[in-house]
């Protein structure tokens, strides 16, 4: 399964923890962690702390695994003159 969005990812976490019979406040026991949080991941909520969502991973028995994607090609001289500049900005 390839998960791209926090959508995805608090999707995930809430099909896994409601087929294990898990309410939001067992899984917030089980990962020492507010359930508020569990709230918040499974809504997809983006600020969520890794170290965190790691956490309710492991107590779901989830586990992560990172894909290399091929590296991108690199940036045109037109595509590098369109990079926000702080020094150069001017608010309109």
């Amino acid at each position: 399964m390839t998960i791209t969005t926090t959508s995805e990812l608090g999707e995930t976490i809430r099909n896994r923890r409601t087929s294990l019979g898990l309410r939001q406040q067992d899984l917030a026991l089980a990962a020492n962690v507010g359930v508020r949080f569990i709230v918040d991941i499974e809504n997809g909520k983006e600020t969520s702390q890794v170290g965190l969502v790691l956490r309710l991973l492991h107590a779901l028995g989830i586990r992560l695994a990172a894909e290399m994607s091929p590296v991108p090609a690199a940036r045109s001289a037109s595509e590098e003159s369109e990079t926000f500049d702080p020094d150069n900005f001017t608010p309109s």
